[in-house]
């Protein structure tokens, strides 16, 4: 009809509270789909100014964030009567499931997403609340329109919207005051089963299957006839006696004189939804099974692995103790009597059982640093290698050069014995030509702290730079040891989550460098 403006179809406002820069763009990389506008905020305060000023269809909360926590924001925003009975979806973590839960549904919260988040259950959640939000916007909006349209054109445009409606994907229901039906469109009738002749004049207890109790129907009345929009998910029944779950919005209208008169109600049948969380609990139940059946395995290999080393140590050692000693008393009482071939053949043997019991002593070395309990701790590194430093064999004869050392989130002890074992080899590999120099310092990423050793000792060929940190593999043969202190050292970064490589120049010398997830500290007063 001429002069006739169309109703803007409108674009729900998500707002997506969360203090790590990471998680808020994954989630709304997440929701791109869904064509919605997204807010981002990096602080419940934020979140609180932005709400303010506009209406959001939902809100994805962070639980854990600093200054004001999800639950405090939570509290805040159902304070207040505008954003009362904003949807609020808290993100939480999977191990802290069961707390956030009973604090979060205390707070109102709808629904719960966990850490780390499945883009197609995350949209699958929020879609519904969009699509409600939307569809509330849309009957409001006609309703409004309603009231202004006094002509031909406005006869016009209340066609359209009845068409709108009737034809709507998701079930309508308009009630009068007293919850009497008197109007279904044909969505209803398809998801209910029941003909629209079957419901006008009935009540919504027409669908009740006995699910929601009395004290949740008492709350849905007390919210509409406060004036406000009651949002919920109810299991109904269909005619035909199967049970289906819908989420529902249902939305007080006024007259001009500003009396309620109707309800409107929205709803979508989310029983498939429904069915996919249920598999999807109990698959998580299964592998959470799964998983404590497994470490029950790996505790049970480790416990052999454990009676294994300890029978090896054991074992080995007897009869090579017996071979050194033998062989001791061999030398004292008949080394004279030997000749020079002789004593020759009993100082290698003296010298192979000395080195097999020092490879027995680093492979159990080696299977203990798999074994201890890590305690992550702030660990002040200046203080820590002064203190390894004056313990070292030969450091005097070293030059040093320590800068920029800060702090370091892990285990003491096994910090220390990485530093340690560095430190150890810088010296051991020493070039015979130079005064050995020793360099440290730290470097601070977002989500990790290096710390690199540089030595200007005999280096190695980075072609065999991959056997480095393998157990019993030695690039150098020159110096003692046995092949075991840097691999070693790579299971205790390994443990931490962490990382470590070498770069070197042959006859120049090397660097070698390790990193320990965790950003810098918070500087004091954070």
């Amino acid at each position: 009809m001429p002069g006739t403006l169309p109703l803007a179809v409108p674009r729900a406002r998500i707002l997506i509270v969360d203090d790590q820069d990471s998680k808020r763009l994954g989630l709304a990389a997440a929701l791109e789909p869904l064509g919605q506008e997204v807010v981002m905020v990096a602080s419940g305060r934020e979140a609180l100014r932005h709400l303010l000023t506009g209406e959001f269809a939902v809100i994805l909360l962070d639980v854990q964030m600093p200054d004001m926590d999800g639950f405090e924001t939570a509290r805040l925003i159902r304070s207040r009567r505008q954003t009362e009975t904003t949807p609020i979806i808290f993100v939480t973590a999977h191990d802290r499931a069961e707390a956030d839960m009973l604090g979060g549904y205390t707070l109102g919260a709808v629904d719960f997403i966990y850490s780390p988040v499945r883009s197609e259950v995350l949209r699958a959640k929020v879609n519904v609340f969009v699509e409600l939000h939307l569809k509330t916007l849309t009957v409001q909006a006609h309703e409004r329109r309603l009231r202004e349209l006094e002509s031909r054109q406005a006869q016009h445009e209340l066609a359209k919207l009845w068409g709108a409606i009737a034809q709507s994907a998701d079930p309508v229901m308009i009630t009068n005051r007293d919850g009497v039906i008197e109007y279904v469109n044909s969505a209803f009738e398809r998801v209910t089963g029941y003909a629209a002749e079957e419901a006008l004049g009935q009540t919504p207890a027409l669908l009740n299957a006995g699910r929601q109790d009395a004290v949740f129907f008492e709350g849905l009345w007390r919210t509409l006839l406060g004036g406000e929009v009651f949002r919920g998910e109810f299991i109904n029944r269909r005619k035909d006696g199967g049970e289906y779950h819908e989420e529902k919005t249902i939305t007080p209208i006024r007259d001009e004189a500003g009396r309620i008169t109707h309800f409107v109600a929205t709803s979508q049948d989310v029983t498939y939804r429904k069915q996919m969380e249920a598999q999807l609990h109990a698959l998580n139940a299964s592998l959470e099974a799964r998983v404590r059946e497994r470490t029950a395995e790996l505790e049970d290999v480790n416990s052999e692995l454990e009676a294994y080393a300890y029978s090896i140590s054991h074992d080995l050692r007897t009869p090579l103790r017996h071979i050194g000693s033998f062989a001791d008393l061999l030398a004292r009482s008949s080394g004279e009597r030997l000749g020079d071939p002789g004593q020759r053949y009993l100082r290698i043997i003296q010298d192979g059982a000395v080195k097999m019991e020092a490879l027995i002593d680093g492979l159990l070395d080696f299977a203990r640093t798999g074994r201890s309990e890590l305690r992550p701790q702030t660990i002040e590194l200046p203080r820590l290698v002064q203190e390894i430093i004056a313990e070292l064999p030969g450091a005097d004869a070293a030059t040093w050069e320590v800068r920029d050392l800060g702090t370091v989130c892990g285990d003491l002890l096994g910090v220390r014995q990485v530093l340690t074992n560095l430190l150890t080899n810088a010296l051991k590999y020493a070039h015979p030509a130079r005064t050995p120099h020793i360099e440290l310092w730290t470097e601070a990423g977002e989500h990790e702290q290096t710390v690199h050793v540089r030595d200007n000792g005999l280096g190695f060929d980075m072609t065999y730079g991959h056997r480095l940190f393998a157990v019993f593999q030695r690039l150098h043969t020159e110096a003692p040891g046995h092949g075991v202190g840097l691999a070693i050292v790579k299971r205790i970064v390994t443990r931490h989550g962490g990382r470590i490589w070498a770069e070197s120049v042959e006859g120049e010398g090397s660097t070698f460098s390790f990193s320990l997830p965790g950003g810098p500290p918070s500087p004091p007063g954070e």
